[in-house]
């Protein structure tokens, strides 16, 4: 009898492992898109950087020290949408929702400020 109780007990413990080592893979699959969404990141900023400062120079004439403040602000205002973001995440739609729907509008509002 007490055989079989530690055997039921090793046998749980062997479902926790695999059903959690079972969640952990979820990680290696889903890390190509956020890579690829991180380096199309970068690559849309430093081109929307290097042109908004030509344009905010030669197009609405404001000289170089206005045209990187500017630039300055538009960026430290872009870092703190994800706290609102997390707000979201935290009390709505959920954090994959969230990074989905909040990946989808940045790349197509970075795609318009590029025409």
């Amino acid at each position: 009898m007490e055989e079989r109780k530690s055997l039921a007990g090793y046998e749980r413990q062997e479902e926790k492992k695999k059903k959690k080592e079972e969640r952990q893979l979820g990680g290696f699959r889903t890390m190509p898109f956020i890579l690829a969404n991180e380096i199309c990141d970068r690559f849309a900023t430093a081109g929307f950087n290097a042109n908004m400062i030509q344009y905010l120079q030669n197009e609405l004439h404001l000289p170089l020290i206005q045209a990187t403040n500017t630039l300055t602000n538009f960026g430290g205002t872009a870092s703190l949408t994800p706290i609102i973001g997390a707000v979201v995440a935290d009390s709505f739609a959920g954090r994959f929702w969230t990074i989905t729907v909040g990946s989808i509008i940045y790349q197509l509002l970075k795609l318009k400020s590029l025409e």
